[in-house]
């Protein structure tokens, strides 16, 4: 009882701490190393039932089923390794000699152990039992746990290898498949010597539980990984489509926004009056005066040079408010907040500048606003329209005072 014992605390902590895998949790399978080792977990649940079971049958001298259990154990654990030289290629990764020679290694142990399994059905090479249902081992079954112990040897030592010469993130992997290796090693070795012990049953539980713990801990590390990434990424892209939004509504002349910028601002600002969120606020409506002369007498350079004078003039009175280029001569500026509050001063102080320029032959700026009025106004257009008439005819004046002086 106490062999199995043994098998069935295996089994338990198997399937406690697999549940996740052994149940395929959303997603887990999307990774191909996942579903082989998914597929090994299984064919294992398998052997600690055969595992424990063995010792069974031959305690209540059912010599019959114990031949059949045992077939069925040997098979199992054939099974087992192969699936878990599978995993390992796919785990590791690496499409080199050795994936190619585990690979081929896993299948001659599959196949020497079934082919013992059917030859033992005529001559007793690898396990017998007598009348009294007493099991004896043959030469068989100790030459197949030596190759596997080979194989499982020869894979701690790779593995241990590149764990050494390599920084790479797989060294990692490399870690754990030489840590299941060397324990598998060790209890096959036992296993060897001790037939009615279950050591085989407790270095795979060893082992899985190693694979589990590291498996878990790299799925961690890698999904942590990809989400700085795509964090990264986010953010470069979050940069690059600001940058690209904020070359697509600036004036480059300027540097003040264009009229790309001012068309889905008002479309904002109609939705805000239609909703009754905006109330206090103001449009102020500039147009530079001379620049056609300028640029018939001085050249298209110097009258882009005057149109960024007038916008560094408006930007400079009205600090707190975006200002809008919308045509070759024409800004708008929306008040609103500290500018609307003081709008009154700020368009008094700007037309005294304009008034001083002119006298001085700076560059001339007209300017026209107007307040949004709730129970006149159903949108920004209305605004826009008064303080455009306000504009002209501060045009005009300025014309008039121009040809005086």
């Amino acid at each position: 009882m106490y062999y199995s014992s043994i098998g069935i605390l295996a089994l338990l902590i198997h399937l406690i701490i697999n549940f996740d895998v052994l149940t395929e949790r959303p997603g887990f399978s999307d990774i191909p190393a996942n579903k082989w080792y998914r597929r090994f977990l299984i064919s294992l649940m398998f052997f600690y039932i055969t595992d424990f079971t063995w010792i069974i049958l031959p305690s209540l001298k059912i010599k019959t089923a114990a031949f059949v259990e045992t077939y069925v154990y040997f098979i199992v654990m054939a099974v087992s390794v192969l699936l878990w030289t599978q995993y390992v290629i796919v785990y590791l990764a690496r499409k080199n000699k050795f994936a190619y020679i585990l690979k081929y290694t896993g299948w001659i142990v599959f196949i020497l152990k079934v082919s013992i399994v059917v030859i033992n059905f005529f001559v007793p090479i690898a396990f017998w039992f007598d009348d009294d249902c007493n099991y004896y081992t043959g030469f068989a079954r100790s030459l197949n746990f030596m190759l596997q112990v080979g194989m499982f040897i020869a894979t701690a030592l790779y593995t241990l290898i590149v764990t050494c010469i390599t920084k790479e993130k797989t060294r990692y992997r490399h870690r754990t498949i030489c840590g299941f290796s060397t324990v598998m090693s060790f209890f096959i070795v036992v296993q060897v010597f001790f037939p009615l012990m279950p050591f085989y049953s407790v270095g795979f539980l060893l082992g899985t539980c190693l694979l589990h713990t590291f498996l878990l801990e790299h799925e961690k590390e890698e999904k942590r990984e990809e989400l700085e990434k795509l964090i990264q990424i986010k953010n470069i892209q979050e940069v690059e489509l600001g940058s690209t939004r904020q070359r697509a509504y600036t004036d480059p002349l300027t540097g003040v926004k264009n009229k790309a910028a001012y068309m889905e601002d008002i479309d904002a600002i109609n939705r805000r009056i239609e909703d009754g969120l905006l109330k206090d606020f103001a449009a102020a409506v500039f147009d530079v005066n001379g620049l056609k002369i300028i640029n018939d007498t001085l050249g298209h350079e110097e009258g882009d040079r005057y149109i960024q004078a007038a916008c560094s003039l408006i930007s400079s009175h009205f600090k707190h408010s975006p200002v809008y280029r919308i045509g070759g001569d024409e800004f708008v500026a929306f008040l609103s907040g500290e500018d609307f509050t003081k709008r009154k001063p700020l368009i008094k102080s700007f037309n005294r500048k304009v008034q001083k320029n002119l006298l001085e032959g700076k560059v001339v700026v007209s300017c026209g606003s107007a307040d949004f009025n709730p129970t006149q106004d159903s949108n920004y257009t209305s605004v826009f329209s008064r303080a455009d008439k306000q504009m002209y005819e501060q045009k005009c004046f300025l014309k008039e005072n121009a040809g005086k002086r």
